[in-house]
């Protein structure tokens, strides 16, 4: 079992286990975004502080506490960590457990990002003659055009490629790449993808068009068809090194590490760059940590654990995750794309592999897709606790793979508690309840609170087919407040808000 958390253990160390980064505060690390914990009893309730508490007379108006727990966390790609409070009230009690952490998608290492290779306008060159003024005409304002064109330009483009294959070859090939990319912008990852794949047709010696096919599929989450892109760009040239990275990333979300391993030292050797260095590094560390496992792969999971000692809770946990899988399938009407590696150490090993506190109790990483969990020393049986927390990281799991990463640390945390079957209303004593909606729980276990309440206030308007929509929302948009104008009518912080209003009318004072 984790150990209690002090004070001090939930105030943060003196530097994050991760990045190294100084004082980074009780909730995560400003840095590289390591959540540091999940503080969330079972036995006992949240000790809210009372009136006559020094923390009560030091504790922040509602209004700022929610500005300071509750802080927008939307981004353009990746999960967006909520920063820790500037201050925050006296931490959970002795009697608190500590649950789980989850470490943000990729703060410290960002999934590959390619050069542009797009044809520049000086090399779409309008022909001098022996092409009818009208067409010339065409030619001429779509050259002009670029970058700035869309979907329909490319049919004008095809239409002057059938007459003139020579003379507008890289006329059309400049439409599409431009086009593709004003889609990729838009999220619309699919048209874009259609797009790069004819503009691969068009251009059959060239690595760039595959490249570029490779960044949309990386960043739709498509991980076979990225690596089937890179390796085309290869065949290609075969010392291109944006391919070699971004193939070796999508190995790593593949969860084949010893390939992924090789093709970012080719990249690296091509190259020296600080992204593959530090992709190289994490995968290589993932190897050595999980070094001798025993593994075994089923339709949604491969589980890796250590030998004979924990083959029984190795079966335990098989069929838990099973089970956790089909229970979030249907509640989130969703399934992932991918296999989800899940990775069992001992207590030692998984704070050495995750980076984590000596309290946490599992960690999901939307950098390479892992679940990390300490076996605590169970050989036999799986105990409630451990179930809990493989449902709790599995919801992670879903969620980022359902909304490609957009979805803020408030919707993942809560809707993971919620899915646990956790609800504020059993978790707080009535004082604590009216305390809590009055803006003073703080610190951890104030912001998971929260996240819970946001969550089950999102549930309570719209049911769960609306949080599902929202989440497929983030995922289709690229954009948290697009999402919620869809499905709430109001942007993230506007519901925030009138989600807050609301807690404060029925519980507080």
């Amino acid at each position: 079992m984790p150990t209690t958390p002090t004070n001090a253990d939930t105030a943060g160390s003196a530097n994050c286990p991760r990045c190294g980064q100084a004082n980074p505060g009780p909730v995560a690390c400003p840095r590289c975004g390591v959540i540091f914990s999940k503080i969330r009893p079972r036995t006992a309730p949240v000790q809210v502080p009372r009136d006559d508490s020094d923390d009560t007379r030091s504790a922040l108006p509602w209004w700022n506490a929610l500005a300071l727990v509750l802080v927008v966390a939307c981004g353009v790609a990746g999960w967006r960590s909520l920063r820790a409070p500037a201050r925050a009230t006296k931490a959970p009690p002795a009697e608190s457990r500590a649950a789980r952490a989850s470490l943000p998608p990729a703060a410290e290492l960002p999934p590959p990002t390619m050069a542009a290779h797009v044809p520049s306008p000086e090399a779409v060159q309008v022909p001098a003659a022996g092409i009818p003024e009208e067409d010339l005409a065409r030619f001429e304002d779509l050259a002009h055009r670029q970058p700035a064109v869309t979907v329909a330009d490319v049919t004008a483009a095809e239409r002057l490629y059938a007459r003139y294959p020579t003379e507008a070859q890289r006329l059309l090939e400049a439409t599409l790449l431009n086009a593709a990319e004003g889609e990729r912008r838009l999220n619309r990852y699919r048209d874009a993808a259609a797009l790069l794949r004819r503009a691969v047709e068009l251009q059959t010696q060239a690595a760039w068009p595959c490249v570029r096919l490779m960044r949309v599929l990386l960043e739709a989450g498509d991980w076979a068809g990225a690596e089937a892109a890179a390796r085309a760009a290869i065949a290609r040239e075969a010392r291109n090194g944006d391919a070699w990275h971004g193939l070796g990333y999508a190995l790593i979300r593949q969860d084949r590490n010893t390939e992924a391993a090789e093709a970012l030292r080719t990249a690296i050797e091509i190259r020296p760059d600080s992204e593959s260095q530090a992709l190289l590094a994490h995968v290589s560390k993932g190897m050595s940590d999980e070094h001798g496992m025993t593994e075994r792969n089923l339709s949604h999971f491969h589980v890796r654990y250590d030998g004979e000692e924990h083959e029984d809770i190795g079966r335990e946990i098989l069929r838990a995750l099973e089970r956790h899988y089909a229970t979030l399938a249907s509640a989130l009407d969703y399934q992932p794309q991918v296999t989800i590696p899940v990775i069992l150490f001992s207590s030692q090993g998984y704070y050495s592999a995750s980076g984590a506190p000596a309290w946490s109790g599992g960690v999901y990483d939307s950098l390479d897709g892992r679940i990390r969990v300490p076996i605590q020393g169970l050989t036999r049986s799986l105990t409630p606790e451990m179930d809990h927390t493989l449902l709790h990281e599995l919801t992670h799991a879903f969620v980022a793979d359902r909304s490609r990463g957009v979805a803020p640390r408030d919707i993942q945390e809560g809707l993971a508690q919620y899915m646990e079957g956790e609800r504020v209303t059993t978790r707080l004593t009535p004082e604590q309840l009216t305390m809590f909606a009055d803006g003073r729980a703080g610190g951890v276990m104030g912001f998971y609170l929260y996240a819970l309440s946001f969550a089950e206030y999102l549930i309570a308007n719209r049911g769960m087919g609306g949080m599902n929509d929202l989440v497929r929302a983030m995922g289709e948009t690229g954009s948290v407040d697009e999402a919620f104008k869809q499905v709430h009518g109001q942007d993230y912080r506007a519901t925030k808000q009138a989600w807050f209003q609301r807690l404060h009318q029925q519980h507080g004072s």
